[in-house]
């Protein structure tokens, strides 16, 4: 899981345009078993609009 380690480093870093690191969240959070409908309320959206169905790939 070292990309997903990567990834957790990207979405903490203040260098990273917010946009980016909600995609980045959307992916770990994915890749963790949470539910979309989940994700999109820690994430403050509607479900059409913002959580598109993610899946994890190596």
């Amino acid at each position: 899981m070292e990309q997903a380690a990567e990834l957790r480093e990207l979405v903490n870093s203040r260098d990273v345009p917010a946009d980016i690191a909600t995609r980045g969240r959307i992916v770990l959070w994915s890749s963790e078993g949470r539910r979309r409908k989940d994700i999109a309320e820690l994430l403050g959206v509607s479900l059409p609009t913002e959580v598109p169905p993610v899946t994890w790939t190596d």
